[in-house]
């Protein structure tokens, strides 16, 4: 999916009225939505503010999801626990979020700019939740959290293994030292970078793997040396 959104695109007001009331929130400095929703990869000043934005949500997004985890499961381990908050606060499930929304159908972003990894939806959600927090503190984010989340927390099965802890685990079980993860290469611009991550474990072929940040470049490198140690 492409969006062809240029650098003085200007979200219409009705647009954002509209995008609220689905939110749920009503800003009182509108300045600050519209900052949320003009992704870095615009140019202008507004990059400086996107990226804070997204620094601040993401901190905003974590706490709330791991206060939520701890008072509804007071029965689960530590591992438990950072199993299920994981998947929660991923740029995946942020991105998911994002589209329920409609925050694609708002969001800003430099002409040809896609969303097919869905990282750029990831980071436009903890912009919109920073610019939340600080027009309106902890309680509009919280419950933005509760009506968003709160299908995806109380999922009675647990997330998923990641790639990168079931290598970890297999390399134990094979009395092998732990998966070794360095960065080989890195292209691509400041806002759409490329990194390649190569994985090593004793005795096995090193894997590579590509993504457009370090940790799902380590995961999809993770990935493959799975592949080739079950396969």
């Amino acid at each position: 999916m492409k969006r062809n959104s240029g650098a003085a695109e200007r979200v219409p007001d009705y647009k954002l009225q509209e995008f609220q009331r689905q939110v749920g929130y009503v800003f009182q400095d509108e300045q600050l939505l519209i900052s949320a929703l003009r992704h870095s990869s615009v140019q202008g000043r507004s990059v400086h503010y996107f990226d804070r934005l997204e620094f601040l949500g993401d901190r905003v997004l974590n706490m709330l999801v791991a206060k939520r985890l701890y008072k509804t499961f007071p029965n689960d381990t530590e591992g438990d626990l950072s199993n299920r908050y994981t998947s929660l606060v991923c740029y995946e499930t942020c991105a998911e979020i994002a589209k329920a929304i409609g925050l694609d159908q708002v969001l800003s972003v430099a002409p040809g700019t896609t969303f097919e990894d869905m990282r750029i939806l990831g980071d436009a959600m903890e912009a919109l939740l920073g610019a939340m927090f600080l027009d309106g503190g902890l309680q509009p984010c919280e419950n933005f959290v509760e009506n968003y989340w709160r299908d995806r927390i109380m999922k009675p099965v647990h997330p998923p293994q990641d790639a990168k802890s079931a290598l970890q685990e297999w390399a134990q079980a094979h009395g092998k030292p732990l998966p070794v993860y360095e960065v080989i290469n890195k292209t691509g611009s400041e806002h759409e970078p490329l990194f390649t991550v190569e994985v090593t474990v004793e005795g096995l072929p090193p894997a590579q793997g590509q993504g457009t940040c370090k940790k799902l470049a380590e995961k999809k490198a993770a990935e493959r040396m799975l592949e080739g140690v079950k396969g």
